[in-house]
């Protein structure tokens, strides 16, 4: 899966819990793991999302929120 697409996951995710839309992503993929970290950069802390996706089947394992 490209980055777009593992953002376009993590996105559908966030908005799925009812979150405004988080402006900054970055991708980390490690293996068959990739760990999208969404947040926003008009708060200092806090607000965002890190979300953990299957790369070979795009199933979200976990949403985990940023403090």
């Amino acid at each position: 899966m490209t980055d777009a697409e593992l953002i376009a996951i993590a996105r559908a995710a966030e908005s799925g819990r009812g979150r405004p839309a988080a402006l900054d992503a970055e991708v980390c993929t490690r293996g068959p793991i990739a760990e999208v970290l969404l947040s926003d950069p008009r708060y200092a802390r806090g607000g965002g999302l890190l979300v953990v996706i299957d790369t070979a089947t795009g199933i979200v394992l976990r949403v985990v929120p940023q403090l």
